[in-house]
């Protein structure tokens, strides 16, 4: 009678344990959609509305900002924005790229925005996203290693699993990115799910089942640890609530290449080194860039 008892409470806990995990791992993948409703404020001399297709049939909507010259940069919003997001963060990214000879694509991510989709992977289908952007700009006539990423946030996590494919591509600056899905979400799980750090497997187990979503890809670091060869720019704010800063420390240690670098901003909240320190940010950005896709001889 015991066991029968026993049985019975464990298949409870059981049942109950995966539900909390369906209902949490819904919330967490689910994209806020926040449409852009105008045009772009960048100071570019001319600008074209795009339409990206993805590999697996999803439409993203961006912006295309050409430069006479031979270098270019794809820049990759955060979770919950979109490509003007946070008052114009990354237009005034793309004003000192443009400046600097850069031609700039910006586009919203799946489910965001005025793209199409409606969940988020933390970079394990969004890399396909990023690999539409490339595909755009090389039709246009750029080298893939004159073309450089920078993300923020999901759009850092993701820009460093583009290298899976697209190893070539010229730069990478991530921006407040995380080391693996796993860790992040077992960290974030309190304040962003309402439920302790040790519904993570059950949240990545429910994740796979019902939205086909496999976070156990989404490992940053490992991309990192495989790629000596390349260097890369990371940028963290100490203080950040939302990714701890460890997640940039580690990303950096796994670097085997001197010439990546850490930029750690002080007093900071998440992804906000641009808004606190936007002198900083421009130098630390197109110091690394000039490094890694100097000025050619222009086309």
């Amino acid at each position: 009678m015991k066991r029968w008892i026993l049985a019975v409470a464990l298949v409870v806990l059981a049942v109950g344990y995966l539900s909390v995990s369906y209902v949490v791992a819904d919330r967490l993948t689910t994209a806020e959609r926040h449409p852009i409703g105008r045009g772009p404020q960048v100071a570019a001399a001319t600008y074209e509305d795009i339409a990206l297709r993805t590999s697996d049939g999803l439409t993203l909507k961006g912006w295309f900002f050409p430069v006479h010259g031979d270098r270019a940069a794809i820049l990759i919003h955060g979770r919950h924005s979109n490509r003007a997001e946070y008052q114009g963060r990354l237009e005034h990214i793309a004003d000192f790229l443009i400046a600097q000879g850069f031609s700039v694509l910006l586009f919203d991510l799946r489910g965001h925005g005025d793209s199409d989709g409606m969940r988020f992977s933390l970079g394990q289908l969004e890399r396909l996203d990023v690999a539409s952007a490339i595909d755009f700009v090389t039709n246009r006539g750029f080298d893939e290693k004159r073309i450089a990423l920078l993300g923020i946030s999901l759009g850092a996590g993701t820009a460093i699993q583009e290298l899976l494919l697209h190893p070539k591509v010229g730069a990478l600056v991530s921006d407040s990115s995380y080391m693996d899905a796993f860790t992040e979400v077992e960290e974030v799980l309190p304040k962003e799910g309402g439920v302790p750090g040790w519904f993570t497997p059950g949240v990545f187990l429910m994740t796979r089942i019902a939205f086909g979503l496999d976070g156990d890809q989404v490992r940053p670091i490992a991309v990192v640890r495989a790629h000596p060869e390349r260097a890369f720019l990371f940028i963290h704010c100490d203080t950040d609530p939302l990714i701890r800063v460890h997640h940039a420390q580690d990303l950096r240690a796994a670097s085997a290449n001197s010439a990546s670098s850490l930029w750690i901003a002080q007093g900071c909240d998440h992804a906000a080194a641009m808004d606190v320190y936007p002198a900083e940010y421009r130098t630390h950005v197109l110091a690394f860039l000039e490094t890694q896709i100097p000025v050619s001889i222009v086309r």
